[in-house]
């Protein structure tokens, strides 16, 4: 149940969040959104990163998703959030040690998190 609440709160920013004008997201675009969300929900519930916060992993994707200019606030929430579920589930199925998984996905998603402090960082010190 937190898992679908997360999701659907990390949707309903996005939803709320972009505001700059910029292409609708292509189907291509929808799902390499939804494939990273589902990461970062799985490292969160699956491997034992719960203290990331909420807002980090926001930051994150919404860092992500406007380094390509991409405009999701006309997007229905509830198919994104449908789509996140989906890839999450898909990727709880990777034939995968679950050990195994949560280090390669967390090397390189990890990183995003750490270049994203940077530049916030690197931002309030200007």
């Amino acid at each position: 149940m937190r898992k679908i609440i997360f999701i659907s709160h990390i949707t309903l920013l996005f939803w709320f969040a972009f505001s700059t004008k910029a292409f609708s997201l292509s189907i291509n675009e929808t799902e390499n959104l939804a494939d990273l969300t589902a990461v970062y929900i799985f490292l969160k519930h699956d491997c034992g990163y719960s203290q990331i916060p909420d807002r980090e992993i926001e930051r994150a994707i919404f860092y992500f998703a406007q380094s390509n200019h991409w405009d999701i606030s006309n997007y229905d929430k509830s198919a994104m959030a449908k789509l996140n579920e989906e890839r999450y589930d898909d990727l709880k199925k990777i034939p995968i040690p679950r050990k195994k998984k949560c280090r390669v996905l967390a090397n390189d998603a990890l990183a995003l998190f750490a270049y994203v402090d940077a530049l916030a960082l690197f931002a309030y010190v200007k």
